[in-house]
């Protein structure tokens, strides 16, 4: 066969996958008044320059590329769906002639260079707004067309969950710096399912491979504002491009089965990078008693914070986890100026040497404008509150793990815990009273967990009494009474499962494990373990659950985000697959009432 008949031939081969994923040939005009409603796609009939086309124009003038459909089509958002590999600067622009999509470049495309241009799902029929499938065409111009292709998934790093419309990118440009600066050689956007194929590469080369959010679709990583991803080795692609490749082959997106079989090179895992670029970015007063700064990078250098007329001592600190967001109460029980002078001193980034200087800020902190409310006369009266606040948090099904929480809205300065009384009822109505224990939270000051020292009792009813004017806070205000009653869960209709958990690594540090939701969104109950352990995961309705398990190397009880200047992944998540015989989907476990399931997880194993 020669190279006219090999391009025609791989023309209509283009043509007839269409067709085949269409499922019929049929006109898709409108129907006659009455008659069925057309479902059927737009049927692409001819295109320009042929699929594997060569030697094709760079003038950006001839350059254009059309398709004709057998009825009048309309674009559906094409500056998001209309796709080119490798990208230029400004995106290609798609018009309507008759019944064609005309795609012109905005720059001369390169010379020598294989392109594919992926059309998503930027096409549609007139009539009923049937979407054309998902179409990919490559061309060349050169004399040669490059014709070896990468697939792969891209996965939230959290979730595990395929993430849609990330843009993967294959670059040559060795350098660390290429990600923000350079744009790739090839590149390719995930389907509903992350499923990626990277098209028209040329052999024997190696590529970098990246996977980012592009929000703004510049093909640049903007570590401000998009999640990225990477693989750690470097790329050679191998596969050649064959129409009946599964990996290239236009998929039904509904099609599960079909999406979910297609062969995946490579396997990425998105997240967001914490910034290393260090600002205070933000102050105020939120109260008499609090400021707050907060800065852009995690863990900063801070020095020193200091108020006037205050003595340091009487300053109490409040962090959150990333120590970025800082807390000043100031704990004087005397009267506290309007305005007050905040010196904030600390290590700043400097943006034109890139690294980090001495900086020392100076704020006046003004007192927040107070609540005004009409009184009875209607003239405008401040709001004064002067109850303390808090709140009181229990979940009946994990009150057992995770005790019972008190969440103060500002630090106490008097906290006396032995006034709380918990009292027990049994079956046979015999009241005792729960002995406990009070821990103070290790990242923030102002919540407190109460835990019963002796084993709950399914079918006790418990009874947890905060009495008032005994708990103070800072601004010398006294918290209100609270009495809540609580008890286990008693429905017969409720799952348990019990997981045993053998093959820990003390070398690999701890490992979490978490049963959450279906979208991995909700977390149901959560353990941190170091050793060999049975973990029950009670009181559970019918339902879908999945479980997620993590390698936390440091150990902090978090799932700790990569970088890409360090090449450090994210820790390694995976979703556990139980049994079959468990009737479990994608990783999914679908739980019915009154079923108590045992697991056994050589978890050192499963992350070997």
């Amino acid at each position: 066969m020669n190279n006219k008949s090999l391009l025609q031939y791989l023309t209509a081969l283009a043509i007839l996958s269409t067709l085949i994923f269409s499922h019929s040939c049929a006109n898709t005009s409108a129907a006659p008044q009455g008659g069925p409603k057309d479902t059927l796609p737009p049927l692409l009939v001819e295109m320009s320059p042929t699929y594997f086309a060569v030697n094709h124009p760079t003038d950006k003038k001839k350059s254009e590329v059309w398709f004709k459909f057998n009825e009048y089509v309309v674009l559906n958002s094409p500056g998001t769906n209309i796709f080119l590999s490798p990208p230029q600067a400004k995106p290609p622009q798609a018009k309507i002639k008759g019944k064609k999509v005309v795609i012109t470049f905005q720059e001369p495309l390169d010379s020598n260079q294989s392109y594919s241009l992926s059309l998503g799902d930027a096409i549609k029929d007139n009539n009923e707004g049937n979407m054309f499938p998902p179409f990919v065409h490559s061309f060349s111009t050169g004399p040669v067309i490059d014709s070896l292709f990468v697939s792969g998934t891209v996965q939230d790093a959290v979730t595990m969950l395929p993430l849609a419309g990330i843009t993967v990118l294959f670059h040559t440009d060795p350098s660390d710096s290429a990600i923000y600066k350079v744009r790739p050689r090839a590149a390719a956007k995930t389907d509903s399912w992350g499923y990626f194929a990277v098209r028209n590469l040329p052999a024997d080369t190696l590529f970098r491979v990246f996977a980012i959010e592009d929000l703004n679709n510049n093909n640049l990583y903007d570590p401000d504002m998009e999640r990225v991803a990477f693989v750690d080795t470097l790329v050679v692609p191998s596969a050649v491009m064959h129409f009946d490749s599964p990996e290239l082959v236009a998929m039904d997106k509904k099609d599960t089965v079909g999406c979910l079989s297609r062969p995946s090179q490579l396997q990425v895992s998105l997240f967001r990078e914490l910034t290393t670029k260090n600002v205070l970015r933000n102050r105020g007063r939120a109260s008499r008693r609090m400021m707050y700064v907060t800065f852009s990078s995690p863990n900063p250098i801070v020095d020193s914070i200091r108020v006037k007329g205050i003595p340091q001592e009487k300053l109490l600190f409040e962090y959150n986890f990333n120590r970025d967001s800082i807390n000043i109460w100031i704990n004087e029980q005397g009267a506290v100026a309007d305005t007050l002078m905040l010196y904030v001193d600390y290590m700043k980034t400097d943006d034109s040497l890139k690294i980090l200087v001495p900086q020392a800020d100076t704020f006046r902190m003004a007192i927040p404008k107070p609540k005004m409310k009409k009184d009875k006369k209607g003239e405008m009266k401040e709001v004064i509150d002067t109850v303390a606040k808090y709140k009181l948090e229990l979940a009946a099904e994990t009150v057992d793990q995770d005790g019972i929480r008190l969440l103060f809205d500002t630090p106490l300065i008097s906290a006396p815990f032995d006034s709380i009384t918990i009292k027990s009822v049994n079956a046979r109505q015999q009241e005792s009273y729960a002995e406990f224990t009070v821990e103070e939270d290790s990242l923030n000051f102002k919540n407190f967990t109460i835990r019963m020292k002796e084993k709950l009792n399914v079918g006790n009813e418990y009874t947890i009494k905060i009495p008032g004017r005994q708990f103070r806070d800072i601004n010398g205000y006294y918290c209100d009474s609270l009495v809540k009653k609580f008890s286990l869960p008693t429905d017969e209709s409720l799952s348990s499962i019990t997981l045993e958990v053998n093959g820990v690594n003390l070398e690999k540090g701890r490992y979490i494990i978490e049963l959450v939701d279906e979208k991995r969104t909700k977390i149901y109950r959560k353990y941190s373990i170091d050793t060999t352990s049975v973990l029950s995961f009670p009181y559970l309705k019918a339902g879908k659950y999945s479980l997620r398990l993590t390698r936390d190397i440091n150990g902090n009880g978090v799932i700790d985000t990569g970088s890409i200047l360090e090449k450090r992944q994210p820790e390694k998540v995976l979703m556990y697959r139980f049994n079959e015989s468990l009737g479990n989907n994608a990783f999914i476990l679908d739980l019915p009432e009154r079923m108590d399931i045992t697991q056994s997880i050589d978890i050192g194993e499963l992350f070997k």
